[in-house]
């Protein structure tokens, strides 16, 4: 496809009025140029586009989602899942106990496995995903916090289909810190396999440069290790040290293996927990 600029009327990430104007970027509101088309979900010719402002790529407006996610929140063709979530286990378990964070909100936690691993290690971590029903972690969808130390989201935010509006509402939890993970946009070509076009859910691709205006935004420090994007409220040097190095990839797959051999309490916590809550249940119905 040939390159053309679309024209644009704001380049900051304020002003979602001007955001919903469709030739326009989704996040930031910058003049977007259209880069190549791709077939989505088997039959829809879909746009790309990169972004002036925030260097981001983004598709034209999503309007498959639904069906999209009709079927399952998770693609056929996410082989990598399981191991995934025993990745963001060690990474989650790491920078709780490096920020003292107790109580946790998985945003996007799919079928709760990640949640239910946490618990298992005595993280309150809590889930929400309107896309997906929360086997492994039912019984702890609405916390009992008032507000969370940190906010999970794992391969969320190129779902986002509306990014200002969609951080805003990650945001408004004002955690202490977010930990989120995506695959950072660097002018890949239409082949870029984090595209996924089979299963129409990534639909926004960040750059650092997006990161970065996303942090200044919210008022967080940043700090990324490989797919890891860590926003956390005044840290000191020694935090932002100890956090790079905890979401380094060796020192993750290392945090796997040790977790493995510690003790896991809090299945006997929660099925005590669990039991107490069905019988009050019976008993009010009685």
């Amino acid at each position: 496809m040939t390159a053309t600029t679309v024209t644009h009327t704001a380049n900051v990430l304020d002003g979602a009025d001007q955001l919903e104007h469709k030739n326009t970027c989704r996040l930031c509101g910058g003049s977007i140029t259209a880069l190549f088309s791709k077939t989505v979900l088997g039959k829809y010719a879909v746009t790309y586009f990169r972004c002036s402002g925030c260097l981001s790529l983004l598709t034209e407006r999503p309007y498959w989602l639904d069906e999209a996610y009709r079927e399952s929140n998770l693609s056929n063709a996410d082989t990598g899942a399981a191991q995934r979530n025993l990745r963001n286990l060690a990474a989650t378990y790491g920078i709780s106990k490096l920020l003292k964070a107790k109580n946790v909100i998985d945003i996007g936690g799919g079928d709760g496995l990640l949640c239910r691993l946490l618990r298992d290690y005595q993280i309150n971590c809590y889930l929400q995903d309107k896309y997906a029903t929360p086997t492994y972690a039912q019984g702890f969808t609405e916390h009992n916090f008032s507000s969370p130390d940190l906010v999970l989201g794992f391969e969320v935010l190129e779902h986002y289909p509306n990014p200002t509006a969609d951080l805003d509402n990650l945001f408004s939890y004002n955690p202490r810190a977010l930990l989120l993970s995506t695959c950072i946009y660097s002018d890949q070509n239409k082949d870029w396999w984090y595209l996924a076009p089979e299963s129409g859910q990534h639909v926004f691709f960040y750059s650092n440069t997006a990161m970065a205006m996303i942090a200044n935004k919210y008022r967080y420090e940043l700090v990324t290790c490989s797919d890891f994007i860590l926003f956390v409220k005044n840290p000191s040097l020694l935090t932002k040290l100890g956090a790079k190095i905890l979401l380094r990839k060796s020192v993750v797959r290392l945090f796997k293996a040790i977790i493995a051999l510690l003790p896991t309490p809090g299945i006997s916590i929660d099925h005590a927990f669990q039991t107490q809550k069905s019988k009050k249940v019976s008993l009010s119905l009685e």
